[in-house]
Protein backbone atom coordinates (compact mmCIF):
# COMPACT_ATOMS: atom_id res chain seq x y z
CA UNK A 1 0.00 0.00 0.00
CA UNK A 2 2.88 2.20 1.50
CA UNK A 3 4.79 1.43 -1.97
CA UNK A 4 1.85 2.25 -4.52
CA UNK A 5 1.49 5.69 -2.86
CA UNK A 6 4.88 6.27 -3.29
CA UNK A 7 5.44 5.17 -7.01
CA UNK A 8 2.02 7.42 -7.64
CA UNK A 9 3.67 10.33 -6.12
CA UNK A 10 7.19 9.79 -8.26
CA UNK A 11 4.83 9.39 -11.37
CA UNK A 12 3.15 12.84 -10.93
CA UNK A 13 5.37 15.13 -8.34
CA UNK A 14 4.17 18.10 -9.17
CA UNK A 15 0.29 16.87 -9.08
CA UNK A 16 0.45 15.19 -6.43
CA UNK A 17 2.75 18.28 -4.40
CA UNK A 18 0.31 20.77 -5.36
CA UNK A 19 -3.03 18.70 -3.58
CA UNK A 20 -0.58 18.60 -0.44
CA UNK A 21 0.11 21.91 -0.31
CA UNK A 22 -3.59 22.46 -0.54
CA UNK A 23 -4.78 20.38 1.95
CA UNK A 24 -1.72 21.88 4.25
CA UNK A 25 -3.57 25.60 3.82
CA UNK A 26 -7.14 24.52 3.86
CA UNK A 27 -6.24 22.85 7.42
CA UNK A 28 -3.63 25.68 8.71
CA UNK A 29 -6.03 28.70 7.55
CA UNK A 30 -8.44 29.33 10.68
CA UNK A 31 -4.91 29.26 12.82
CA UNK A 32 -2.89 31.80 10.95
CA UNK A 33 -5.69 34.39 10.14
CA UNK A 34 -5.06 37.71 11.50
CA UNK A 35 -7.71 39.41 13.89
CA UNK A 36 -5.86 43.17 14.05
CA UNK A 37 -5.51 44.95 17.46
CA UNK A 38 -8.83 45.83 19.17
CA UNK A 39 -9.15 49.71 18.19
CA UNK A 40 -8.69 52.17 20.88
CA UNK A 41 -11.44 53.86 23.07
CA UNK A 42 -12.69 57.49 21.17
CA UNK A 43 -15.95 58.23 23.79
CA UNK A 44 -18.69 57.00 25.59
CA UNK A 45 -22.02 56.80 24.46
CA UNK A 46 -24.04 58.92 27.01
CA UNK A 47 -27.08 56.64 28.45
CA UNK A 48 -30.28 56.53 26.12
CA UNK A 49 -33.73 55.46 25.93
CA UNK A 50 -35.67 55.63 22.92
CA UNK A 51 -38.66 53.15 20.95
CA UNK A 52 -37.64 49.82 19.14
CA UNK A 53 -39.82 48.74 16.23
CA UNK A 54 -41.83 46.77 18.28
CA UNK A 55 -43.46 50.07 20.13
CA UNK A 56 -41.01 49.22 23.62
CA UNK A 57 -38.70 51.19 25.26
CA UNK A 58 -35.23 50.45 24.28
CA UNK A 59 -31.68 51.67 25.20
CA UNK A 60 -28.18 51.85 26.38
CA UNK A 61 -29.93 50.06 29.23
CA UNK A 62 -30.92 46.86 26.85
CA UNK A 63 -27.64 47.13 25.06
CA UNK A 64 -25.28 46.94 28.18
CA UNK A 65 -22.85 43.94 28.08
CA UNK A 66 -23.59 43.85 24.02
CA UNK A 67 -21.19 45.37 21.53
CA UNK A 68 -23.30 46.55 18.41
CA UNK A 69 -22.90 48.49 15.10
CA UNK A 70 -24.82 51.70 14.66
CA UNK A 71 -26.63 53.45 11.78
CA UNK A 72 -28.39 56.41 10.70
CA UNK A 73 -31.22 55.67 8.17
CA UNK A 74 -34.42 56.42 7.16
CA UNK A 75 -37.19 54.51 5.02
CA UNK A 76 -38.21 56.91 2.69
CA UNK A 77 -35.05 57.72 1.37
CA UNK A 78 -34.03 56.79 -2.01
CA UNK A 79 -30.27 57.61 -2.52
CA UNK A 80 -27.66 56.37 -0.06
CA UNK A 81 -30.32 54.32 2.67
CA UNK A 82 -31.45 51.77 0.09
CA UNK A 83 -27.73 50.47 -0.42
CA UNK A 84 -26.83 51.14 3.37
CA UNK A 85 -29.76 48.35 3.83
CA UNK A 86 -27.76 46.00 1.73
CA UNK A 87 -24.76 46.40 3.20
CA UNK A 88 -26.15 46.17 6.41
CA UNK A 89 -27.95 42.83 5.67
CA UNK A 90 -24.19 41.99 4.47
CA UNK A 91 -23.20 42.43 7.84
CA UNK A 92 -26.08 40.69 9.53
CA UNK A 93 -25.62 37.21 7.59
CA UNK A 94 -21.69 37.11 8.49
CA UNK A 95 -22.77 37.53 12.35
CA UNK A 96 -25.44 34.94 11.86
CA UNK A 97 -22.53 32.48 10.29
CA UNK A 98 -19.83 33.18 12.75
CA UNK A 99 -21.96 33.57 15.69
CA UNK A 100 -20.23 36.83 16.44
CA UNK A 101 -21.51 38.11 19.42
CA UNK A 102 -23.10 41.58 17.89
CA UNK A 103 -25.50 43.52 17.43
CA UNK A 104 -27.17 46.09 14.38
CA UNK A 105 -28.98 49.47 15.79
CA UNK A 106 -30.25 51.68 12.79
CA UNK A 107 -31.52 54.91 14.05
CA UNK A 108 -33.87 56.60 11.75
CA UNK A 109 -33.73 60.34 10.97
CA UNK A 110 -37.41 60.60 9.87
CA UNK A 111 -39.14 59.96 13.12
CA UNK A 112 -42.30 62.21 11.68
CA UNK A 113 -42.71 58.90 9.48
CA UNK A 114 -41.21 56.41 10.63
CA UNK A 115 -43.13 54.79 13.33
CA UNK A 116 -42.33 51.43 14.99
CA UNK A 117 -44.82 50.10 12.60
CA UNK A 118 -43.29 51.45 9.44
CA UNK A 119 -39.91 50.25 10.83
CA UNK A 120 -41.14 47.08 11.67
CA UNK A 121 -42.49 46.46 8.49
CA UNK A 122 -39.50 47.92 6.68
CA UNK A 123 -37.35 45.60 8.35
CA UNK A 124 -39.34 42.34 6.98
CA UNK A 125 -38.91 43.83 3.53
CA UNK A 126 -34.70 43.39 3.87
CA UNK A 127 -35.26 41.26 5.49
CA UNK A 128 -33.71 41.92 8.83
CA UNK A 129 -33.48 39.48 11.82
CA UNK A 130 -35.31 41.04 15.21
CA UNK A 131 -32.43 38.68 16.94
CA UNK A 132 -29.54 40.81 15.58
CA UNK A 133 -30.91 43.79 14.19
CA UNK A 134 -32.73 46.62 16.22
CA UNK A 135 -34.78 49.40 14.31
CA UNK A 136 -35.10 52.67 16.88
CA UNK A 137 -37.25 55.98 16.96
CA UNK A 138 -37.75 59.08 19.27
CA UNK A 139 -39.23 62.65 19.01
CA UNK A 140 -36.84 64.75 16.65
CA UNK A 141 -35.14 66.32 19.63
CA UNK A 142 -34.33 63.29 21.42
CA UNK A 143 -32.70 61.61 17.88
CA UNK A 144 -31.09 64.64 17.36
CA UNK A 145 -29.63 64.93 20.23
CA UNK A 146 -28.52 61.50 20.68
CA UNK A 147 -26.78 61.33 17.29
CA UNK A 148 -25.02 64.40 17.31
CA UNK A 149 -24.36 64.68 20.72
CA UNK A 150 -23.75 60.46 21.57
CA UNK A 151 -22.71 59.16 18.27
CA UNK A 152 -20.84 62.56 17.17
CA UNK A 153 -22.31 62.21 13.68
CA UNK A 154 -24.31 64.88 12.07
CA UNK A 155 -27.58 65.20 10.73
CA UNK A 156 -29.76 68.05 8.88
CA UNK A 157 -32.90 69.08 7.94
CA UNK A 158 -35.30 67.46 5.49
CA UNK A 159 -35.00 69.07 2.11
CA UNK A 160 -36.75 68.31 -1.86
CA UNK A 161 -34.01 66.91 -4.10
CA UNK A 162 -35.10 66.01 -8.10
CA UNK A 163 -38.60 65.75 -6.64
CA UNK A 164 -37.54 63.48 -3.85
CA UNK A 165 -37.56 64.38 0.25
CA UNK A 166 -34.05 63.59 1.27
CA UNK A 167 -32.74 64.05 4.97
CA UNK A 168 -28.89 64.65 5.06
CA UNK A 169 -27.49 61.79 7.54
CA UNK A 170 -23.69 60.63 8.12
CA UNK A 171 -23.53 57.47 6.10
CA UNK A 172 -20.97 55.90 8.98
CA UNK A 173 -20.84 52.56 10.83
CA UNK A 174 -20.35 53.53 14.43
CA UNK A 175 -18.25 50.70 16.49
CA UNK A 176 -19.62 50.72 20.33
CA UNK A 177 -18.20 47.88 22.54
CA UNK A 178 -20.22 46.00 25.57
CA UNK A 179 -19.43 48.45 27.58
CA UNK A 180 -20.57 51.57 25.91
CA UNK A 181 -17.20 52.95 24.80
CA UNK A 182 -17.12 53.73 20.85
CA UNK A 183 -14.59 52.20 19.08
CA UNK A 184 -14.46 53.56 15.38
CA UNK A 185 -15.89 54.73 12.76
CA UNK A 186 -16.61 52.84 9.45
CA UNK A 187 -17.77 53.43 6.05
CA UNK A 188 -21.13 52.09 4.78
CA UNK A 189 -19.67 50.37 2.16
CA UNK A 190 -18.23 46.89 1.61
CA UNK A 191 -14.63 47.61 2.76
CA UNK A 192 -16.33 49.26 5.66
CA UNK A 193 -18.59 46.65 6.65
CA UNK A 194 -15.33 44.18 6.19
CA UNK A 195 -13.40 46.51 8.79
CA UNK A 196 -16.05 46.54 10.89
CA UNK A 197 -16.58 43.04 11.35
CA UNK A 198 -12.61 42.44 11.85
CA UNK A 199 -12.64 45.10 14.60
CA UNK A 200 -15.84 43.73 16.83
CA UNK A 201 -13.95 40.28 16.15
CA UNK A 202 -10.75 42.04 17.91
CA UNK A 203 -13.12 43.41 20.77
CA UNK A 204 -15.02 40.23 21.31
CA UNK A 205 -13.23 38.85 23.60
CA UNK A 206 -12.35 42.17 25.61
CA UNK A 207 -13.26 41.18 29.41
CA UNK A 208 -15.40 44.28 31.11
CA UNK A 209 -16.99 42.74 34.05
Amino acid sequence: MFEQAVEKFKSRPYFWSAIICMLVITILTPFTRRVPEPPPVIAEVPEFSVINQNGEAFGSKQLAGKAYVVSFIFTRCKTACPMIFQHLKTLQERIKVSSLPLNIVSFTVDPEHDTPETLKAHGATIPSDPAHWIFLTAEKAILTQIIEGGFMMAVGEASMMGGLMDIAHAQKLVLVDAKGKIRGFYDATPNGVDEVFSRAEAISGERFF
